[in-house]
């Protein structure tokens, strides 16, 4: 009984050093379907946009983009990579698609997200289960 116990604490500390190392960038998103590439056409201002991900549910439809990725060291958030991101949106009980283009930062050491606010301050942008694989594609860019 004791070697099993030993085994199995053996084996979730290995999988909690796997869970602990960086990502790796080996994401990257899937080409861009016709259909978002004509809507991103027609409502994102400009060039060089690179598609994301899109997501359908019967309340919400959605595409993210991003462009100009660039590559800077801080010293308060070590390596980042500021981008310009792009989102078309459409919920259920609208007939019009919105545009709006978000200045972000890859913030590659943490892992995270950072979105500018209007005051011109950086706060936390809202984690998803696959934010970790897109910073480390994202922080691969520049």
């Amino acid at each position: 009984m004791l070697a099993c116990r030993s085994i199995v604490l053996c084996c979730l500390s290995g999988l909690v050093a796997l869970i602990s190392c960086p990502v790796r960038a080996n994401w990257q998103p899937e080409p861009e379907p016709l259909v978002w590439s004509r809507l991103r056409k027609t409502h994102l201002p400009g060039e060089g946009w690179t598609f994301v991900d899109a997501m359908s549910s019967p309340k919400l439809q959605a595409a993210e983009y991003l462009r100009s990725p660039r590559a800077a060291i801080t010293d308060s958030s070590g390596v980042v990579v500021d981008i310009e991101a792009g989102l078309l949106l459409r919920r259920s009980d609208q007939s019009e698609w919105t545009a709006k283009v978000i200045p972000m930062r890859v913030v590659c050491d943490a892992g995270r997200m950072d979105r500018l606010d209007s005051k011109g301050k950086w706060s936390a942008y809202p984690s998803r289960p696959d934010t970790p694989v897109k910073v480390a594609w994202m922080c691969s860019l520049p």
